[in-house]
């Protein structure tokens, strides 16, 4: 479809608006709904995160607001504190504060279908993202279609990658702790068994713990201290995330362990600091949170302006790079952290605004819910089918869908990360 009339008109408002207003601040947490210019007709979307004590999510905030500054969206950041009774009450009263989309985080998956459906409900189109209740799909009928769509990197994938470098790192033998992710997130099971499955290939590796660090520092800290006191002799720390990895690599500085490698995942600025000054830090995977938290308001505004996507477009991995060298390192934050503004056409995306030359710049490929669940041990319930158009688009167009998407995925501007990384490639095989 082409823009509406009112986007052409909210869009150039934007224009003006964004010269002369800054982006949201990102440590709101109860803020009052609704648009914060004031103008009833300019639609809001809602993003919601679990804490700002780790830097991914302020950066899902940062693209997030920086894809509706360019969109003309008002901006509603929710906190809920990794507690699943704070975030339905926060979705529950979105609509009588004048929410029209939300970005949401499921805090565990068994959460999800109650926290999508409240949403829904209430005519809020909504994407959720890293963690959903197995075989309930963005198609089921009762999310009216505006579930828009289930988005994630392929954890098994990026965590096996990550958790490779490092033991490559140490040369394939030694003794190994593992720092998961919180029990019962989709994310943390996922990241648990790329990380078992790089182990399992590594005969000459030992495991000699592996415990929750609560996926922050805080919490990750006295977690290492005691495992570090039982395994002073460890050879690499892999971690769920890069915020408990910088408790690791404070602890191990503590005690004079410079040789340890540690790993972890969303290549925040601290880690990739680390990397450069040849401490601790030995590999990371950018999951490009300022790129994700943008994309999500894009998806949520096509829908918004009614722009078509198939149902295998529903349920998605995004494209993701292992950081494995100081040189990939510090270009990263050369051209994301450093950037401003952000590296990212976030209209390009639109399919609402390009319905035939949209861009996403990071490459996505379709989910398969038989392997994705599958692959976890989550067989379907008994008598389960998934929605019959959502299986047809399976079984026909979605075949085509994953380089529908690389040939819409141009103007990458993380092209020169890429080649200075020890594999020259992303997850996905994009060079």
């Amino acid at each position: 479809m082409t823009p509406t009339s009112s986007t052409r008109r909210r869009l150039m408002a934007g224009v003006a608006f964004a010269a002369a207003v800054p982006l949201f601040a990102a440590c709101a947490s109860n803020s009052a709904g609704g648009d914060a210019t004031g103008d009833p007709d300019r639609p809001t979307v809602m993003v919601q995160v679990p804490t700002l004590d780790n830097s991914y999510w302020a950066d899902v905030i940062k693209g997030a607001e920086a894809a509706a500054d360019a969109l003309d969206i008002g901006v509603d950041v929710q906190v809920y504190g990794d507690s699943t009774d704070t975030q339905l009450s926060q979705v529950q009263q979105a609509g009588s504060k004048g929410i029209d989309m939300a970005l949401l985080f499921a805090q565990d998956q068994a959460s999800s279908p109650t926290l999508i459906q409240a949403a829904t409900d209430q005519d809020i189109y909504a994407t959720n993202i890293f963690s959903n209740q197995p075989w309930s799909t963005p198609s089921e009928p009762e999310y009216n279609d505006h579930y828009v769509g289930y988005f994630l990197p392929d954890n098994v994938r990026d965590s096996y990658n990550m958790a490779s470098s490092v033991i490559d790192q140490i040369g394939g033998d030694g003794k190994v702790i593992h720092i998961t992710g919180l029990p019962g997130n989709t994310t943390a099971d996922e990241r648990q068994l790329g990380v078992q499955q790089a182990l399992d290939e590594n005969p000459g590796i030992e495991l000699v713990g592996r415990e929750s660090g609560g996926e922050n520092r805080v919490a990750t800290q006295p977690v290492i201290e005691d495992l570090l006191t039982a395994n002073p002799d460890v050879d690499a720390i892999i971690c769920h995330n890069d915020d408990s990895a910088i408790a690791v690599i404070n602890a191990l500085k503590d005690r004079g362990m410079s040789d340890v490698k540690v790993g972890g995942i969303d290549a925040i600025d601290e880690f990739l600091d680390d990397m450069q000054n040849g401490s601790n830090a030995a590999a990371t995977v950018a999951i490009h949170g300022s790129w994700f938290g943008g994309y999500n308001v894009v998806r949520l505004y096509d829908a918004y302006e009614g722009a078509e996507y198939t149902p295998a477009e529903s349920m998605m991995f995004q494209d993701s790079l292992t950081i494995d060298t100081s040189d990939a390192a510090g270009e990263y934050q050369s051209v994301v952290y450093q950037a401003d503004p952000l590296p990212f056409d976030w209209t390009s995306i639109s399919r609402a605004m390009n319905p035939e030359d949209w861009d996403t710049q990071v490459t996505l490929v379709p989910i398969d819910p038989y392997e994705y669940w599958g692959r976890i041990g989550e067989e379907p319930p008994a008598g389960y089918e998934l929605p019959a158009a959502y299986a047809e688009d399976l079984e026909g167009p979605a075949l085509d869908l994953a380089s529908t998407y690389l040939d819409h995925s141009v103007a990458n501007p993380l092209a020169p990360v890429i080649g200075l990384t020890l594999s020259g490639e992303t997850s996905f095989g994009q060079k």
